[in-house]
């Protein structure tokens, strides 16, 4: 009965003999098996020292490559850290950079505004510069020419005057000199008798000169007729009997000295330098 379970086990795990049943559709009797084969197959110690050397190799080999593959997985883990937090790190550089961009951004705008401003104001400046420049100008000018107007009337009132006064002189020259009058001399008078001496006799006063006339000096003297000229350089004619303005009567025109002399009131005009 044994023979025929262990026969029966041998050929359902044959593969030939389900394929003859397969094929055939008969089950076969199991052939008597003999007791040789029926024996434990014999295990050759190298090849078994071998197997199990090539399995601890691989089993080894196998822990090698996952502790390789885990480390590598490690070193990536730890190495997309490093970049992640260096990214990290750019990116708020990034930011600060944006942010400082900005701030220049604002301060430029700012300056572009003063300068805009400022260079405005510097053509305001200018325009009323210009235009004050251009009044001053138009003022001087004014001024200039209505100096140049004035010295030119007086120059043609300096010269009518001059012209007018050349003209009395040459009318003078030309008139005939008036006669002086010759003055008989008086009679001698008798002299009186000195009266007798009974005390002291006063002093007789003594006679001031009379005094120099500032304001007015001697130019000229022709004919009896003295031309006379004031510190405005004012031109006069004078002669005896005629008024000098401010002075009064002229008493005579004479010579004394070098120079002459018109005599009034108030005192003596000579030849005078300023």
């Amino acid at each position: 009965m044994a023979d025929k379970v262990i026969g029966a086990a041998a050929s359902d795990r044959s593969p030939e003999a389900l394929l003859k049943q397969a094929v055939s559709g008969a089950k076969a009797k199991p052939a008597v098996v003999p007791d040789a084969r029926r024996r434990l197959p014999t295990i050759d110690p190298l090849l078994a020292g071998v197997t199990a050397a090539a399995l601890v190799l691989g089993l080894a080999i196998g822990a090698g490559a996952m502790s390789f593959t885990s480390s590598k997985a490690d070193g990536a883990s730890q190495s997309l850290a490093q970049i992640q937090s260096r990214l990290d790190a750019r990116h708020a550089d990034l930011g600060r950079l944006q942010t400082e961009i900005e701030k220049l951004g604002k301060v430029l705008a700012q300056v572009q505004d003063a300068t805009e401003s400022v260079r405005s104001e510097a053509k305001n400046r200018s325009a009323t510069l210009n235009d004050r420049i251009g009044k001053s100008e138009q003022a001087i000018v004014t001024k200039i020419t209505s100096l140049a107007d004035r010295q030119e009337q007086t120059e043609r009132d300096q010269t009518s005057k001059i012209a007018a006064l050349t003209a009395q002189l040459e009318k003078r020259a030309a008139a005939p000199a008036p006669a002086v009058p010759v003055v008989a001399p008086q009679a001698s008078k008798p002299s009186q008798a000195e009266p007798a001496e009974t005390g002291s006799i006063p002093d007789k006063p003594k006679a001031t000169a009379p005094a120099v006339i500032e304001t007015w000096a001697v130019r000229e003297v022709y004919n009896g007729v003295a031309v006379l000229e004031d510190r405005r350089h004012r031109l006069v004619e004078v002669g005896p009997g005629d008024t000098i303005p401010n002075i009064g009567k002229v008493d005579s025109v004479e010579r004394r000295g070098r120079g002459w002399t018109v005599v009034t009131k108030q005192g003596l005009i000579t030849s005078q330098t300023w």
